[in-house]
């Protein structure tokens, strides 16, 4: 009887500091809704900028791809047609992308080994009828060309990092990669060739941060046009060209004024070469792409003269000449704001949007 009245007496203090513990984390998760229900959005505040718009109506689509889940990108554009890569690296897809055209499949020649090495971290670009496979989490570069042809291919792999971003010059020879450093713990420019005969860093060109180049991420473009390459910072309103000798050209601004990336690395990993966002992160540009000295940005920010309405049911796309930097005007895609975009790609008058539900290919001239 004693010990059970102690036992009692002993439990009772021990379920008050339980109740007390879960009233503690109660309140302080009912404090962080609130906090992220009532924090103010970009886009539900003035943001200090204004669009003009160069046309008063959304653009429509004259064509648009179902991906079916299986286009992965748009590979480029070669001898009047447009490539696409999809997630078996040995099939490509083709079209002229003129109304009602045809979706044409055909395989590129892959190693077994290196299809099964890569699985799906990779992405291909097309260059003068040879398909570049970038297996950036080997890292490797393979080239080769449609089966069949007896066309030769190249191979290489580079040291130890991978790569984010690639793209081949038009000599179809040099190959400019935005690679992870892992001694500086940074992602820098790099101009390979596959028989490594020469390897050009761009120190300097963008801001070391020792975070895996996560704050410093963005969309590296090239012009063919002019050979010239920009990159375009996903969270700052900064952009900067330069040539593939990583000479700057130039550098600008997009309309929008956020200046400081508010990008937040998580320390938890980095020691293990692992970096990851420790929390929501403010997106000032999306994708973009560039042709012939005109970028094309997708727009993540709304101008304090937006249309609400539009804004929120239409993408928006500025757009900005890269000979002086200035800001041309705006349009908006009748493509739905939840069709999400996964790339941009311009070429004459086309405009391709990769949207996780579709290709959507639209006329830009006006």
């Amino acid at each position: 009887m004693h010990e059970a009245s102690c036992h009692a007496f002993q439990s009772y203090p021990m379920k008050k500091r339980i109740y007390y513990l879960s009233s503690l984390l109660l309140a302080a998760f009912l404090i962080v809704v609130i906090l992220v229900y009532t924090a103010s959005s970009p886009n539900k505040q003035p943001n200090g900028f204004r669009r003009s718009y160069l046309l008063t109506t959304p653009l429509t689509p004259y064509m648009a791809i179902p991906t079916h889940d299986r286009i992965l990108d748009i590979a480029g554009f070669d001898d009047s047609t447009f490539y696409f890569s999809t997630t078996d690296p040995a099939t490509m897809f083709s079209s002229s992308m003129k109304a009602g055209s045809r979706i044409d499949t055909f395989q590129i020649a892959l190693r077994q080994s290196l299809k099964d090495s890569m699985g799906s971290y990779f992405f291909t670009e097309v260059n003068q009828g040879q398909f570049f496979v970038y297996a950036y989490n080997i890292p490797a570069i393979n080239k080769t060309g449609r089966t069949g042809l007896g066309t030769s291919g190249a191979y290489a792999t580079f040291p130890a990092g991978g790569f984010s971003q690639a793209h081949v010059l038009r000599n179809g020879k040099h190959i400019m990669l935005r690679k992870l450093d892992l001694k500086e713990k940074d992602q820098f420019f790099t101009r390979v060739t596959l028989d490594s005969d020469s390897t050009l860093t761009g120190n300097g060109l963008s801001a070391i941060r020792r975070d895996g180049g996560m704050s410093t991420d963005g969309s590296l473009n090239y012009d063919k046009t002019s050979g010239l390459f920009t990159y375009v910072y996903y969270y700052s309103n900064q952009y900067f060209t330069f040539d593939s000798a990583m000479h700057l050209i130039s550098e600008g601004t997009t309309i929008d004024t956020f200046t400081v990336s508010r990008f937040n690395i998580s320390t938890t990993m980095a020691g293990k070469n692992v970096y990851m966002n420790q929390g929501p992160d403010q997106m000032v540009n999306g994708f973009s792409c560039v042709y012939n000295g005109v970028m094309y940005v997708q727009a993540k920010l709304k101008a304090d003269n937006d249309d609400d309405r539009l804004f929120h049911e239409h993408r928006v796309i500025d757009q900005y000449d890269l000979h002086t930097n200035k800001y041309l005007g705006s349009i908006y895609l009748n493509i739905p704001v939840s069709a999400r975009i996964n790339q941009l790609f311009v070429y004459d008058d086309k405009l391709l949007v990769h949207c996780t539900d579709s290709v959507y290919a639209i006329k830009i001239r006006y």
